[in-house]
């Protein structure tokens, strides 16, 4: 991924942290998954830049994983059917496939940790 000048501006998500139960686990999900580039903060803690380079964020250390629901994320992918493929093989689940019959290409799934998030297909 080419460095790519932050975009600023009020009410951009700018930033998200990621409860994982283990982060050397989920930094080899998203990166194999979503070619996230992976950094370290002055702290040393894990970070992350979206494949974007526009959102960035952290995992932080959980002993169980979230079970409440809460926010829905969705990223963007160019193939949501061959993501999901990429999820399941990396260690992740399928919440909810692809439905074939919705004009919008979606589909829900959960990390090794648990989170579970959505891939948008663009153009789709």
């Amino acid at each position: 991924m080419a460095n790519h000048e932050p975009i600023f501006g009020h009410g951009k998500i700018c930033y998200v942290e990621i409860p994982a139960l283990d982060i050397e686990q989920a930094i080899a999900f998203y990166q194999k998954v979503f070619g996230w580039e992976i950094r370290s903060d002055n702290q040393g803690n894990a970070n992350f830049d979206d494949g974007t380079g526009s959102v960035s964020g952290m995992w932080f250390k959980v002993d169980e994983p979230v079970k409440t629901s809460g926010m829905r994320v969705s990223i963007m992918v160019d193939d949501a059917q061959k993501t999901l493929n990429d999820i399941v093989a990396a260690g992740g689940t399928v919440v909810e496939p692809v439905d074939k019959d919705s004009p919008v290409i979606i589909a829900r799934f959960a990390d090794p940790s648990g989170n579970v998030w959505t891939v948008y297909q663009h153009g789709g």
